[in-house]
């Protein structure tokens, strides 16, 4: 793909994101008014899983933690989406999302050490994603997903600050969050997303995918620390 032709894919993929945020069909009220204030730093991809694109996207998510204020918006997240492949059936695009993390996180491991205070074990309650020592909850969307509220047109991350989270919960603002979030997800689906109901009991691990896991489902990542 040339330079000319991928840098046309990113404003257009760019375009397409905030339609799928904006959307009827998006349940996350908190990346709606991410969106809409400002709070979204998108990044574009060729491919989901190669490690040219998760070289890429260590070094940016590295600027994004460097330059971003987490107190000066309620809400911000850097959003990633990949010009393909497309139409992933959810155990492929599960196998990739690992696949790419993984990668993602063997060059960022070369100069940056585990987020303090998380655990790298991704079986531990106390795992978080750690990019430039930053802790992260990442959201995988794409177009098959179980979910309505979770197929944007491409395959999709969204990192999500664990800082931000607790800061929201230390303004008392988490439990009605969630609760809205459930009832739209609720009126587009008919009922709240199974694995939410594993929050803060199991690893969080087991819902970057957004495929229910069975008990003895073993995460294919392991940490370089």
């Amino acid at each position: 793909m040339t330079v000319e032709a991928i840098a046309t894919s990113a404003a257009t993929a760019a375009t397409e994101v905030g339609q799928f945020l904006l959307g009827d069909s998006f349940a996350c009220l908190a990346g709606r008014s991410a969106w809409r204030q400002g709070g979204i730093t998108h990044r574009h991809y060729t491919w989901f899983g190669d490690d040219a694109a998760a070289e890429q996207m260590a070094a940016d998510l590295q600027a994004y933690v460097e330059a971003v204020d987490w107190a000066a918006k309620p809400f911000t997240s850097f959003v990633a989406t990949f010009s393909g492949p497309l139409q992933l059936e959810e155990t492929e695009f599960e196998q990739l999302l690992w696949q790419h993390l993984q990668a993602v996180h063997d060059h960022d491991s070369r100069s940056h050490p585990w987020a303090e205070g998380y655990d790298p074990d991704p079986s531990s309650g106390a795992f978080a994603y750690s990019v430039a020592g930053h802790p992260f909850f990442v959201i995988g969307l794409h177009e098959t997903h179980r979910r309505i509220g979770r197929r944007p047109p491409f395959p999709m991350l969204a990192f999500n600050s664990h800082d931000q989270f607790n800061r929201i919960k230390a303004a008392g603002l988490w439990d009605r969050l969630q609760e809205k979030i459930r009832k739209q997800d609720i009126l587009l689906q008919g009922d709240i997303n199974p694995n939410l109901l594993e929050y803060e009991k199991l690893s969080e691990a087991r819902r970057y995918s957004g495929r229910p896991k069975p008990a003895d489902w073993a995460c294919p990542f392991s940490a370089r620390v």
